[in-house]
């Protein structure tokens, strides 16, 4: 069957908003080629055990199961990492998490950092790449979270040799058994949904470990806070700005929105 011809009956049986777009991105996993190869070579033959696993993706994908799982990539940053179900997925707004922290490191000449909650790696491995002197504590509860993380080290590695001796992961619970300081500056995107919260469908196949974060959500943030670091930038959820009101140790506070106007994340520092 032509590509071509193969993508169009894809794209009829995909029930998504991106029906072509994702059809794509599928078969070029499939035949480990890029999209200009299927544009520039549409009448080019394929097997029909590689229709057979594309039309497979789509039933999963029409079942809301994520296109980042089926092809172990997700896009983050401008660049692509390695993801599984043993992590959650990365999303756009987290990226403006990383913007603020790599402000707060510059302005106040950090070389070390916590990251509590360290998931697929992404925020501890793109910090890495901004600040080349940047030593980074990669904490995480879950061995399966680690082992992502551990993936997309390796696969960084390729921009900057020092990332494998510069990101420290470690399995502990928040900073359980950590060397600590006065300085410690603490980073971290931890679960802030609600436990009664009914999440979409495409979220169920996440780890729910990395989303639900206590009957009011914000039980892990407070358990961060309370370890009173002299900076501390996280990521929260929905309608929690009362957070504010537990950050009274905090001489400077600054709440950020994210691109939909939605206060998504918060600064803080100790004078």
């Amino acid at each position: 069957m032509k590509i071509k011809d193969a993508l169009n009956i894809a794209k009829q049986k995909n029930n998504s908003t991106r029906k072509l777009l994702e059809c794509e991105i599928l078969l070029c996993h499939i035949l480990k080629k890029d999209r200009v190869f299927l544009h520039s070579n549409s009448d080019f033959e394929i097997g029909n055990s590689d229709f057979e696993l594309l039309l497979q993706y789509i039933d999963k994908l029409n079942n809301n199961y994520p296109i980042e799982y089926i092809t172990n990539k997700v896009s983050f940053y401008s660049q692509y990492f390695y993801i599984d179900e043993g992590a959650l997925i990365p999303r756009p707004e987290t990226e403006l998490l990383i913007d603020y922290t790599s402000k707060m490191i510059v302005k106040n000449n950090i070389k070390k950092i916590f990251e509590i909650g360290v998931g697929s790696g992404v925020i501890s491995i793109i910090l890495g790449l901004m600040h080349k002197d940047l030593e980074i504590i990669a904490i995480d509860k879950y061995d399966k979270a680690l082992e992502v993380a551990r993936k997309n080290i390796k696969l960084k590695s390729i921009l900057d040799s020092s990332l494998n001796s510069r990101i420290s992961l470690v399995c502990t619970n928040l900073l359980d058994g950590i060397n600590r300081t006065k300085n410690d500056f603490i980073v971290s995107n931890p679960p802030y949904i609600k436990n009664s919260y009914k999440i979409p469908p495409n979220l169920h196949f996440e780890p729910k470990t990395a989303l639900f974060g206590g009957e009011k959500g914000y039980e892990i943030l407070l358990d961060i806070i309370n370890l009173d670091a002299k900076y501390l930038c996280c990521e929260i959820g929905y309608n929690q700005e009362c957070l504010k009101d537990y950050l009274k140790n905090y001489d400077d506070i600054y709440f950020y929105k994210d691109y939909s106007s939605f206060v998504r994340g918060f600064i803080a520092q100790r004078f």
